[in-house]
């Protein structure tokens, strides 16, 4: 996966996962009784999808990163993930989008023969 869409979509997903938990929220609280609306259901499990894709992108960029032998980013991207549980991995892949290394691709030339 290159970096522009393994950054766009774990941005993208992780901007939807805070929306859509913020009305999770705001639902469960305006909630009249005990049993929760089938909306928030349904707003939890695209919490969940959201949250799937952002790990799904963020080991994308992890094998990318490691292709590349960019070792330097491959650890920060690693660490910042790991040490926060995930919940500041957007700073990593934020920095990842703005200064990482960017995406090298290798072309293979055969000689010609005449």
């Amino acid at each position: 996966m290159s970096k522009r869409i393994t950054t766009r979509w774990y941005i993208g997903a992780w901007i939807v996962a805070v929306v859509i938990s913020i009305v999770a929220g705001v639902m469960a609280r305006n909630a009249p009784g005990t049993s929760p609306p089938p909306a928030l259901t349904i707003a939890y499990l695209i919490a969940v999808a959201c949250g799937i894709i952002a790990f799904v992108m963020w080991i994308g960029a992890l094998i990318k990163l490691g292709q590349q032998h960019s070792w330097g980013w491959f650890v920060f991207l690693l660490l910042i993930y790991v040490l926060t549980l995930g919940f500041l991995g957007i700073v990593g892949m934020v920095a990842y989008a703005i200064a990482g290394p960017e995406d090298t691709s290798q072309a293979v030339m055969r000689p010609t023969t005449t």
